[in-house]
């Protein structure tokens, strides 16, 4: 059985952003990958907010029909890679948390959309990229860490336009 690999990108959520993940497998050698699109957003302080809105409203309020019909699309295109994508949402930016989900997610590669303009879609949103960028020296050394230049025309936004 093949070894499953594990890429997180720093995302927005949006059909944009899906580019970095299509160009990410086809580099992939892998035949089953596991992609882990992260947003970030600080916690709230707020009792009620706390209490409130969970992992799945906040993913809910975060990700269009269009950007989820993309990813329905690209299932379909990669449907020979074994292909899995997971959504999630950081609430810090902390150094040794970033350590930790990593460790407690098996991430095996690390791929920041370089040059990309994040959409901030929430106001306490903060870019995980620029976090990873400030762990980077103090990632595990079995974790690849890539910064990927976004290199073809929008296909995502072609598949589902």
């Amino acid at each position: 059985m093949a070894k499953t690999t594990r890429i997180l990108i720093p995302s927005d959520f949006t059909l944009e952003s899906l580019d970095f993940v299509s160009q990410s497998i086809d580099e992939s050698t892998a035949d089953q990958i596991d992609i882990i699109l992260v947003y970030g957003n600080r916690n709230s302080t707020s009792a009620s907010e706390l209490l409130g809105i969970g992992l799945e409203d906040q993913l809910d309020v975060l990700q269009s029909a269009s950007f989820l019909k993309a990813c329905s699309t690209m299932y379909q295109r990669y449907q020979t890679r074994k292909l899995s994508i997971f959504a999630d949402i950081l609430g810090t930016d902390n150094g040794h948390y970033l350590q930790h989900y990593l460790k407690g997610q098996s991430v095996d590669e690390i791929i920041i959309p370089s040059g990309y303009n994040y959409k901030k879609k929430t106001r306490n949103f903060f870019n995980v990229a620029d976090a990873l960028r400030n762990v980077q020296h103090q990632i595990r050394p079995t974790i690849s860490f890539k910064e990927q230049r976004h290199n073809r025309k929008s296909e995502v936004l072609l598949a589902v336009g």
